[in-house]
């Protein structure tokens, strides 16, 4: 059932953490990023067409663009002109992140099993518990994420078909909308399509990096519960709390497997969102407050939101984990050590340097994924509006 991985905990028929991957599963699938590992033959070659045929046409995308920008858009007319704009920004970003992800599926399928690995821990009801709701949270921020794109994109399709032209005017040599209401019905719906698998594309990579965050962030905190704990129970040995000891050390080097393994495809994709973010907030500002009616200044305000969507909450995350990180350092200087072993202090000494080394990701090698990037990135937009403004480039252009 399509509920069924956002329920309350039912007894002991609770989820796993890797099901909080579910939804977004789904969708890569649907995009033919999935593996066939498993699969029938004739599944297997069918599937591998589809990601065949799926490519190609990410690839054509941009070019499809361009070709629309010079051909068909009529670029005298400023609503038409900057609803393209947006989502042609999108555009070289659609692809990048299509192959992106393409490339680094496997690392999906890993950090599900790496999940189980770092559940195995969470043995006590209480525990599950916690895990069933991280699982529910994340698949909550998918269907988020779903609607916040959904929306604009929806709402663009009405507006248009509302004035008369399809959403995008794409180029579209069997279909003339000009000619009559069912070919402008037909030309609406093939933009809307393009869109909607578009789309797709961004709620599948940018959920599935939140997802990643939030469940890092999650088993970081339990991780720093367990470590409050250590040698605070009278019934237990000095051995029997080293060994504790020596299991939070392992749990700690699962973290930095877990985020390792997802490093290569958030450092990509988040460099790749910081490079258009801010040109696809400068064309949704310009249109905004220059060229707007009602209609179509809330549909590019909740766009822009979506835009902000793309960069801002994993942002948030990333810094938010670099402070679990230091919390995580301190709750072991905390913890309960005066009086232990020798053996114990040393293995303690050692936890706590290894915990001094944030986890910390750096988009594409060169901006630190943090809020303060996403300040600069909205700042760059404000003052590139700005300069547009003053420079009256669009000032004879058809509201």
């Amino acid at each position: 059932m399509i509920f069924e991985y956002i329920r309350e905990p039912d007894g002991e028929n609770l989820l796993a953490a890797r099901d909080g991957y579910k939804y977004v599963d789904d969708i890569i699938v649907f995009l033919g990023w999935a593996s066939v590992e498993g699969r029938g033959y004739i599944y297997r070659r069918l599937y591998r067409l589809y990601t065949v045929l799926v490519v190609i046409f990410s690839l054509y995308v941009p070019v499809l663009f361009v070709m629309s920008l010079m051909w068909t858009i009529d670029i005298s007319h400023a609503d038409t002109l900057f609803t393209t704009l947006e989502v042609f920004f999108n555009g070289p970003s659609y692809t990048i992140k299509s192959c992106i992800m393409l490339h680094n599926r496997w690392r999906v399928d890993k950090a599900k099993d790496m999940l189980d690995v770092m559940s195995e821990r969470m043995v006590t009801y209480e525990e599950r518990v916690k895990l069933h709701r991280l699982a529910v949270s994340s698949n909550y921020i998918t269907i988020t994420y779903r609607i916040v794109y959904m929306v604009p994109t929806t709402l663009n399709l009405i507006h248009s078909l509302y004035k008369g032209y399809p959403p995008l005017n794409l180029y579209n040599p069997f279909v003339d909308w000009h000619k009559d209401t069912l070919s402008l019905w037909i030309a609406a719906f093939c933009d809307y399509l393009l869109q909607i698998f578009a789309v797709h594309v961004f709620i599948g990579s940018d959920s599935m990096l939140l997802i990643f965050g939030s469940t890092m962030r999650s088993y970081t905190q339990w991780l720093k519960d367990r470590i409050e704990e250590l040698r605070n129970n009278p019934e237990m040995t000095e051995d029997e709390n080293y060994q504790q000891l020596v299991q939070c050390i392992k749990d700690h080097k699962l973290l930095v497997d877990y985020s390792e393994n997802m490093r290569p495809l958030l450092s990509r994709t988040l460099f790749v969102q910081y490079c258009t973010a801010s040109l696809v907030m400068a064309s949704s500002l310009i249109h905004l407050v220059a060229f707007a009616d009602l209609v179509s200044g809330i549909t590019t305000t909740i766009y822009m939101v979506s835009a902000l969507f793309q960069t801002f909450p994993i942002s948030y995350i990333c810094e938010q984990l670099v402070d679990d990180c230091e919390l995580l350092s301190m709750a072991i200087f905390h913890s309960n050590w005066r009086g232990a072993t020798g053996a114990y202090t040393s293995a303690l000494k050692y936890f706590i340097h290894r915990t001094q080394q944030p986890i910390q990701f750096i988009a594409g090698g060169v901006f630190p994924i943090c809020l303060n990037v996403n300040i600069q990135v909205a700042k760059f937009a404000f003052t590139l509006t700005t300069f547009v403004q003053q420079m009256s480039v669009f000032e004879n252009f058809e509201r």
